[in-house]
């Protein structure tokens, strides 16, 4: 009993310190335990602000082993204890997360305000739907900042337009803008000679034009045609700023028309351009420049347009009325007249097309000239700048045209057969030629060469020099004395 009563003071002098302690701190806490046969509650003691630092207690299972030594006591004594403290309220027990094993006690026990009721948690749905929804208000504002810059360039001054460069020349225009200057005249000056005695000063005889159409770092090199500097003992060249040069003959070509001349380079600097003949079509745009008549027409142009290509014109070149060779050339009906010759055919891009050649001179004949390709004059003026002539297979023969002589005494002397109509005949042979070392003898009629019909001079020579080089053997076809021979000359 006195045990009993000890323990029970004990606990009374510890509940009145605790509830003391209420008043002053407003916070304590004592855990439950079972006594005569009562079941106590979690005693919770309201406290607000409450610093002091945390008490280690004992551990839970001393703290069970004690409460439940009282209990056995008091039931045994059958006394009762009595709490003698400062009225405190006892509430029902509020779920909580079970006290760890080695955990302190204080450290689990759940706190709430003193006499005031738990401020329910404010309902999260309207803060919710407005974070959901707040993005939307930056639609506004990003348009409202676009349009506001909108209206900001809008009242900016604009910066002026730069006017569109309109260039006030035609293409016509422009091509002889940039090829005039690569035009010049070009004089054949040759010796006059007299009964009495030969003059020691050339005078001009002819005139016609050239092209500049290469430059290196001391000279310029002109392109003309072959009959505008034929004989001459000198050549004079008259450029577009009016300087009369003297130029050198390089090369020349009787067959194709041409010719290659160079001057000193001086204060030239510019040459033209080859467009490529092979591309040049009907209705083409043509523009001839050149020297007609004389130096006083220096530098004229006429326009026109190309009436046709790959003409195959037959020329005299020796001036004894017959054609003695066949030209193929491209046709204009820009205006060429006598001094025009070796001047340029241009494009509207200013690019070289041919080189004026020729015109079909009649009283009842208007607007067809010739021109040597473009493409034939590259290849060939670079030829004769090198080599300084266009070397051609020979067979040493001197020939004759089949139309130009009497077939019916022909046919009566030599026996030719009816159809025999066409070809050439051997009238000469030089000695130790390819002819003399191939059997061919005077009066022999070729009919064939390469089994290609022969039908008269020009076919002959473009034959021979188109089709054949030097060291090449050819196949002929030959009736002599009423017999067809098949003979093979080697080309020298």
């Amino acid at each position: 009993m006195t045990a009993m009563t000890t323990r029970s003071s004990c606990s009374r002098m510890n509940l009145r310190r605790a509830g003391s302690r209420t008043n002053s701190l407003r916070s304590s806490s004592i855990v439950c335990c079972r006594f005569r046969g009562m079941t106590l509650g979690k005693i919770t003691i309201h406290r607000k602000y409450y610093n002091r630092p945390r008490r280690r207690f004992r551990h839970h299972e001393e703290e069970a082993a004690e409460a439940h030594t009282v209990t056995e006591s008091a039931q045994t004594e059958g006394e009762s204890l009595s709490v003698a403290a400062a009225p405190v309220m006892i509430q029902e027990p509020v779920t909580a997360e079970p006290i760890g094993r080695d955990m302190p006690v204080a450290e689990k026990i759940e706190e709430t305000a003193p006499e005031e009721a738990a401020p329910k948690p404010p309902d999260s749905r309207p803060a919710d739907k407005r974070s959901r929804f707040s993005w939307l208000l930056l639609i506004p504002a990003f348009l409202l900042g676009i349009a506001v810059m909108l209206l900001w360039n809008l009242f900016q001054t604009a910066p002026e337009p730069k006017p569109a460069v309109i260039d006030p020349l035609t293409p016509t225009e422009r091509a002889i803008q940039k090829t005039h200057r690569n035009v010049v005249s070009v004089v054949n000056m040759q010796k006059a000679n007299n009964l009495l005695n030969e003059s020691e000063v050339p005078a001009e005889v002819g005139i016609g034009s050239g092209v500049i159409y290469k430059l290196t770092e001391k000279e310029a090199y002109i392109v003309t045609n072959y009959h505008v500097i034929k004989d001459a003992t000198r050549i004079q060249v008259t450029l577009p700023d009016n300087r009369k040069v003297t130029a050198k003959r390089v090369g020349s070509d009787k067959w194709t028309d041409l010719a290659v001349i160079k001057v000193p380079k001086g204060n030239i600097s510019s040459k033209i351009e080859f467009a490529d003949s092979d591309d040049i079509i009907v209705g083409q745009t043509a523009i001839a420049i050149g020297s007609p008549l004389s130096q006083t027409f220096a530098g004229s142009v006429s326009q026109g347009i190309i009436s046709g290509l790959n003409r195959a014109v037959p020329v005299d070149l020796d001036g004894d009325g017959l054609y003695d060779w066949e030209s193929n050339v491209i046709q204009t009906d820009a205006a060429i007249n006598p001094g025009n010759s070796g001047g340029a055919l241009v494009n509207d891009d200013g690019k070289l097309m041919g080189i004026n050649a020729m015109k079909i001179s009649l009283d009842n004949v208007e607007g067809i000239s010739f021109a040597v390709p473009a493409n034939d004059v590259k290849k060939l003026s670079a030829i004769l700048e090198t080599e300084h002539r266009i070397e051609r297979p020979a067979l040493g023969v001197q020939l004759q045209d089949m139309n130009h002589l009497q077939l019916d005494a022909l046919k009566q002397q030599l026996g030719l057969p009816d159809d025999l109509t066409a070809g050439v005949m051997i009238m000469a042979v030089e000695p130790r030629s390819a002819a003399e070392a191939g059997g061919l003898q005077p009066q022999d009629i070729i009919t064939q060469i390469e089994g290609k019909r022969i039908d008269g001079l020009v076919q002959f020579r473009k034959a021979l020099y188109y089709d054949h080089k030097k060291g090449d053997t050819m196949d002929m076809t030959v009736f002599r004395q009423g017999q067809t021979k098949h003979m093979k000359v080697k080309l020298k």
